[in-house]
């Protein structure tokens, strides 16, 4: 079945909508973890916190399972790529943490399509690969200027 392209006011209401979904207070919380100090060094370390357990771990599943579903509705044309890179930076900031490790967290997890939708969107254009890597960039900086 092929999906109904949404029209631009139906895509502003969800956008809207995901916005306030955002702005609840335990994905508020689960959001400037994964924001700050989430800084997985390796695909290992990804493995670790994903598979510890308790509050961490739900914090990271919680965003980015979010971020993956809104990629999600913009390759089933729920929304448009273009609406999400201007409305969205913050997915590019979190995706940018993960994406390095990606390859090695699904393979020794043995789930090869986790953060599939995210991926691809994230990756999907040469202004999204440029936003990346801007904010791997940052990243970079961030974690040098950390103490360990």
């Amino acid at each position: 079945m092929k999906a109904r392209r949404t029209t631009p006011s139906e895509q502003a209401e969800l956008i809207l909508r995901l916005y306030e979904l955002r702005r609840e207070t335990i994905m508020r919380e689960a959001r400037s973890f994964v924001g700050g100090p989430f800084l997985p060094k390796s695909d290992d370390e990804l493995v670790s916190m994903v598979t510890k357990g308790g509050k961490q771990t739900g914090f990271v599943l919680q965003v980015y399972g979010y971020w993956d579903m809104v990629c999600a509705f913009v390759l089933h044309g729920m929304l448009s790529e273009p609406l999400v890179y201007d409305t969205c930076q913050e997915m590019y900031f979190q995706f940018a943490k993960i994406h390095p490790y990606l390859k090695g967290f699904r393979q020794k997890m043995n789930l090869p399509e986790w953060m599939q939708s995210l991926e691809k969107v994230a990756t999907g254009s040469p202004r999204a690969r440029k936003r990346l890597g801007a904010m791997r960039a940052n990243l970079d900086q961030l974690t040098q200027l950390r103490p360990e």
